[in-house]
């Protein structure tokens, strides 16, 4: 009986349990980096950055060589998907 028990609480909680961490709203995907970079110069600028939904803190994370402007290595160094 005993294992049973076990069994029932294995098989009907745990997928609720589960379920209910899974967000209900995942990230959306992260936009190219050739979609970002409106003028086609090779860089994105904060600018760009923001008006393509990228936080501060994310093109301030991806601008590695801290000159203002994310290239397109320092882009797929933070967003591999984007490139």
């Amino acid at each position: 009986m005993k294992s049973f028990k076990l069994l029932f609480a294995f098989v009907f909680l745990v997928p609720f349990f589960v379920h209910a961490q899974t967000p209900s709203n995942p990230p959306a995907k992260t936009p190219s980096f050739k979609s970002i970079d409106k003028d086609n110069n090779g860089q994105i600028t904060k600018e760009e950055a923001k008006a393509a939904g990228v936080s501060d803190a994310d093109f301030k994370k991806a601008d590695k060589n801290k000159n203002g402007t994310v290239d397109a290595k320092e882009w797929a160094l933070i967003f591999p998907g984007g490139a």
